[in-house]
């Protein structure tokens, strides 16, 4: 076996492990109970499964200026899923939606503005 042919066979495992990955954040959308741990589970596992197939189609046609392209994109695509998710989540927050009964803390009540008016709650 030469390098070339071990390069494109990870490329392929990385690819197919990318598509496992969002084919999980997918099944997690309708499996979770509720919006905050949706937008966890996607995003990461999208994020993490976009730059696994970004990597792995680098491996398989590498040249310098697909490693720059591929750098490139796998950075924006962590940053902008995990933005994202945490924008949507934060989003379903302000806006009230309820978290799933297995949820026992919140932490955030005590930042709420709307809720608390001079030092006590409304």
């Amino acid at each position: 076996m030469d390098a070339l042919t071990l390069l494109h066979g990870a490329g392929l495992l990385l690819i197919f492990l990318g598509i496992v990955t969002i084919i999980v954040a997918g099944i997690g959308l309708f499996r979770l109970p509720d919006l905050y741990l949706r937008a966890s589970a996607v995003g990461t596992s999208a994020g993490l499964g976009v730059a696994s197939i970004v990597v792995g189609v680098l491996l398989m046609d590498f040249s310098w200026l697909n490693l720059v392209k591929a750098l490139i994109a796998v950075i924006a695509q962590l940053l902008t899923s995990a933005v994202g998710s945490m924008a949507i989540a934060r989003s379903g927050y302000l806006n009230n939606s309820v978290p799933a009964a297995i949820t026992h803390t919140d932490d955030l009540m005590k930042t709420r503005r709307d809720q608390f008016e001079s030092g006590h709650q409304k």
